[in-house]
């Protein structure tokens, strides 16, 4: 019984989603934002047809693994989607981003959420690591589908897809910094940098890359060899990432950062492909893996506890994911002027969403701290962020447009 209203009302949601994606994107709804929404609604807290517990699961548990599956998938689409010779052509962007920007967007959140909150130091640094980065999924609308490519310049679209990889990745390094001052602060740095940063973190990286490269040659052997009844390179994709995810957590890594890698090296590796067709599809497989784990978060908000918080909560929370990305971008502003115009340093300096990543972060943390208050922040920062930037998506992505056409009318896409 469980099984089958767990499908009926999971795909379900997909197929209507699915089916007016183009329409609900114009009107600045897009599919993230009326997932959670519909979770909430068939959730306890509406009409409560079913709940996290008739799963069978415990709802910390099922949430990180599906959490960290959409992750993988969401992150091998990010990398797919980004165009040869991007790493090389992009490096100004990306060190600063990820070099100078994840730190700065950490102090930012950090300082935010120990003023406005007033939790011990720790906290606030914990909270505050888990929605640093970018997240890849939620940004799926924003950088993908007809209003994005209408709208959005392609460096843009390019920038913030490979920024939201990355951090993401190494989301993994912040968070374990403020969980290990917490459980262990006699070893803590020694094992920041011994286990998490040069076996986990750059382990990663490292079997990340010659996975990738290895399947990414094998891939092009297998389709000039003519080895392969499929053409499409998704039939590789899915499984390369899955496996990668598998993989690099046996071997005791960032599994996360090693899909990321994974993905991006074998995008580079293969033969240019048929890009416009293959992201149609793209699309629609990373909306079936999307769709639901926003159904499932919906219908796991603790709202009770929410209730609880107060009302200085919910803005602190929406002033720390908002302003780490509005300050880092603006301070970075003299050094991205040769990358960026001021139209487009203003709407990357929006949007910054936090989402899956950040859930993923937060049962990570509360399973290895024992904070149960991580849990309550995160979700109600993922709400908000989901809300906020989704609603958001649209207007400003019709404002850029007209800022592009009224400043470079000739500027190609």
């Amino acid at each position: 019984m469980t099984i089958n209203l767990v499908l009926t009302l999971f795909a379900g949601t997909t197929l209507v989603l699915s089916l007016f994606s183009r329409l609900l994107q114009r009107v600045s709804l897009p599919g993230p934002l009326l997932a959670l929404a519909a979770g909430a609604l068939i959730g306890p807290y509406a009409l409560d047809l079913i709940r996290v517990e008739d799963l069978g699961v415990p709802a910390g548990t099922l949430l990180e693994q599906a959490s960290r599956v959409t992750l993988a998938v969401g992150l091998a689409g990010v990398a797919m989607r980004l165009p040869h010779g991007y790493w090389r052509s992009s490096t100004r962007w990306l060190g600063l981003i990820i070099g100078v920007g994840m730190v700065t967007m950490l102090a930012v959140a950090t300082g935010v959420l120990w003023a406005l909150l007033g939790v011990p130091f720790l906290v606030a640094l914990l909270l505050g690591a888990i929605i640093t980065p970018t997240d890849p999924v939620v940004t799926t609308p924003v950088v993908t589908g007809s209003l994005a490519e209408e709208r959005v310049p392609e460096r843009v679209r390019h920038d913030l897809s490979a920024e939201s990889g990355i951090n993401d990745g190494l989301g993994y390094l912040f968070v374990l910094l403020p969980v290990l001052l917490l459980t262990r602060p006699d070893t803590a740095w020694h094992d920041l940098v011994t286990t998490v940063l040069l076996r986990e973190v750059l382990g990663a990286a490292l079997l990340g890359a010659v996975a990738g490269y290895l399947l990414g040659r094998l891939f092009a052997l297998a389709e000039h060899k003519g080895l392969m009844e499929e053409s499409s390179y998704l039939g590789f994709l899915l499984p390369l990432a899955l496996f990668v995810l598998g993989a690099a957590k046996l071997a005791g890594t960032d599994a996360v950062l090693a899909v990321f890698v994974a993905a991006a090296v074998f995008g580079q590796v293969i033969p240019q492909r048929d890009e416009a067709q293959e992201d149609k599809v793209e699309d629609a497989v990373n909306r079936f893996f999307l769709l639901p784990v926003f159904v499932l978060l919906g219908l796991a908000l603790p709202v009770g506890r929410w209730l609880e918080l107060g009302w200085v909560m919910p803005p602190a929370l929406l002033a720390a994911v908002l302003l780490r990305r509005l300050v880092t971008l603006w301070l970075l502003r003299p050094l991205l002027r040769p990358v960026h115009d001021r139209s487009e340093t203003a709407f990357l300096s929006w949007f910054g969403p936090v989402g899956v990543s950040a859930l993923f972060y937060a049962t990570l943390a509360e399973r290895l701290t024992g904070h149960g208050e991580i849990f309550a922040w995160t979700t109600l920062a993922v709400t908000l962020s989901v809300l906020v930037h989704g609603v958001s998506t649209a207007p400003a992505s019709a404002w850029l447009q007209r800022r592009q056409a009224a400043h470079h009318p000739t500027r190609a896409r």
